[in-house]
């Protein structure tokens, strides 16, 4: 799964990596420790390119259980199948650029975290998908990030990962239609990733400073 990541990107930045020409004043600063229903920079593709700021989670009511629930991931596996995704993956996706995800095993019965990037923090995109937080009252967008099985480098932190995808990758993400290109491809990063202990520092959301992905022993 994914449930938290940092992006150091600045707006500006990722305009020029995408040759996003939208005008919208988007006021965004980077993080080292962004959490689910926090706001991020996702880039949708509705006619063209855009960059904007989303909410991490799709919103639904638990019938069976009489609780409000936030989803942060979508299983590539099931992502067709469930009702709150088919629709948006079929007509709404986006990518969440990123810097590193955080990812907690258990050790001992303790959890410990780890930080998973591509060194040096190299840019790297999480597949997507969104929609409207409700349409009828306001324009805000959120988002869920896909996963899918971890592969054989990062199996034995998390049996899941997020869907990860370079520039290029991502660019054809965006524009394919064919509902089966992330089970199709094998991303040309995953061999690249590294992994190592951060502290427990990071398990609080408002600690955001480079402190989160400090290695440690």
């Amino acid at each position: 799964m994914c449930g938290r990541f940092i992006n150091l990107n600045t707006v500006e930045k990722i305009k020029k990596i995408f040759s996003i020409n939208n005008l919208d004043n988007i006021k965004y600063n980077i993080s080292y420790n962004i959490s689910p229903s926090q706001l991020s920079l996702i880039i949708t593709n509705s006619k063209f390119l855009k960059i904007e700021k989303a909410k991490w989670g799709f919103d639904f009511y638990d019938k069976q259980r009489n609780l409000e629930k936030t989803i942060i991931n979508s299983r590539l596996e099931t992502i067709e199948k469930k009702i709150l995704f088919k629709d948006s993956f079929e007509k709404r996706k986006c990518i969440i650029p990123a810097n590193g995800y955080y990812e907690w095993t258990l050790q001992n019965n303790v959890k410990i975290p780890y930080f998973i990037n591509i060194p040096e923090k190299e840019t790297i995109y999480f597949a997507g998908i969104w929609k409207y937080l409700n349409i009828n009252e306001n324009t805000l967008k959120v988002f869920s990030i896909i996963t899918k099985p971890a592969n054989k480098l990062l199996k034995n932190i998390h049996n899941r990962m997020p869907a990860i995808l370079s520039f290029n990758e991502s660019n054809e993400f965006l524009e394919n239609n064919n509902p089966n290109y992330l089970k199709d491809i094998n991303s040309s990063i995953d061999e690249y990733f590294e992994f190592f202990k951060v502290s427990k520092f990071v398990n609080n959301p408002i600690n955001n400073s480079s402190t989160c992905i400090e290695p440690i022993d």
